[in-house]
């Protein structure tokens, strides 16, 4: 379930065995904070109900970018 829920709202997981393990994910997660920005979207034509796949492209080979696949939108009554 964790690589589910993981892959499907953008996120990673950091999976760990040992203490040194823990530790390492600890180090890392704190790394990723410190470098990362956070971009929000809200779409012009918020009626169209249903779901919206995101595609998110950087100039920057060695960046790495996470993002979820898509968000479901529903429709706002006119």
């Amino acid at each position: 379930p964790l690589e589910v829920y993981s892959r499907y709202t953008g996120g990673r997981e950091f999976p760990f065995y040992t203490q040194k393990g823990l530790e390492k994910a600890i180090a890392d997660i704190g790394d990723e904070l410190h470098n990362q920005y956070i971009l929000t979207y809200q779409p012009n034509d918020q009626s169209e109900a249903g779901y919206h796949t995101i595609k998110v492209t950087v100039d920057k080979p060695d960046l790495k970018v996470f993002t979820r696949e898509g968000y479901w939108l529903a429709a706002k009554p006119q």
